[in-house]
């Protein structure tokens, strides 16, 4: 399947689940439960089961964690020149938390399996490991309203989101492959079963959280292009020139380089409102949500053939 079809199925499963929405065919917890099941349950189930199924010893798990700390010190470094260059504004702040984190659990995952199969989302996988902490770390950091209390986390609730369901199945699946033990069939099964239901189901979570940004949001807030540009045109770019230079097997950045051409977190509102910022800047986050997730229907595609070309 070429990226242009995984964008334009996935794009169908988005557009449903702002449809079902819209015409009110699920109630307003409804996207919360699910968000929860497929946090909780099947991503977990989805990477769990990625890990432990690989039978060849994977040997670059260091290489692949040394270049999610570079590619994220790297895009941090970007994001930060850009937030200057806009003159600290808003709209610089979300681009450059945006610029170092896309939505890569709910698209990321999706896209990497159905182009690159099992294989790739082992890869995928390793490299979001480092991630999913610093994500969940930095956005009272980046992203706090100055003089704004915010929603403080405490270390309790802090170290809850670090390892989250997600970063646990990680643990497990490494330490299942590591031992080359294999649950029994049974279980195995139930595992994948559970596991299947989580790409499509997170697409239709991005679409359900689409639906609660107005069109009338999304014109008002020019600004945001700032933000969807920067992740749409910057972000891979630094990420490329970076994966050029590091030494890995063109197979391995092909499936990496797909982690900079996501769109902009869906988080990112919530996170947002979590640190007392403006309801300007929130509402110009959201615009950004909607916007970056439209156009990665044209972007993806064209980002994913610019990593076949140079990863050979």
């Amino acid at each position: 399947m070429t990226a242009l079809q995984v964008a334009l199925e996935f794009a169908i499963f988005v557009f449903l689940g702002l449809f079902i929405v819209r015409i009110g065919l699920v109630g307003p917890n409804f996207r919360a439960q699910l968000a929860k099941y497929v946090t909780n349950v099947a991503l977990p189930c989805m990477i769990a089961r990625t890990l432990y199924a690989q039978t060849d010893r994977f040997t670059g798990v260091g290489r692949v964690l040394l270049l999610a700390l570079l590619t994220i010190a790297l895009l941090l470094l970007a994001g930060e020149v850009i937030y200057l260059l806009s003159g600290r504004s808003e709209a610089g702040k979300s681009a450059r938390f945006s610029m170092a984190f896309g939505n890569f659990t709910f698209m990321g995952f999706p896209v990497v399996e159905n182009l690159y199969g099992a294989d790739g989302l082992f890869v995928f996988t390793l490299f979001t490991v480092p991630v999913r902490p610093i994500f969940y770390s930095l956005p009272g950091v980046l992203l706090r309203q100055e003089g704004a209390e915010g929603k403080k986390l405490s270390f309790r609730a802090l170290m809850k989101l670090i390892f989250s369901p997600p970063v646990v199945a990680v643990l497990v699946g490494l330490a299942l492959h590591m031992g080359r033990i294999q649950p029994p069939l049974f279980l195995d099964k139930a595992v994948q079963a559970l596991g299947s239901t989580a790409s499509v189901l997170g697409m239709l979570l991005v679409g359900m959280g689409m639906a609660g940004i107005s069109m009338k949001t999304l014109w008002q807030r020019r600004s945001a292009l700032l933000i969807v540009l920067t992740k749409a045109i910057l972000c891979p770019l630094v990420m490329l020139g970076l994966f050029l230079l590091f030494p890995m097997d063109g197979e391995s950045k092909r499936v990496l380089f797909i982690y900079g051409a996501v769109p902009v977190p869906s988080l990112l509102t919530a996170f947002s409102y979590n640190n007392g910022r403006s309801e300007a800047a929130c509402e110009e986050a959201s615009a950004a949500v909607l916007l970056s997730t439209l156009l990665s229907v044209v972007t993806l595609p064209l980002w994913a053939a610019v990593g076949e070309h140079f990863f050979k």
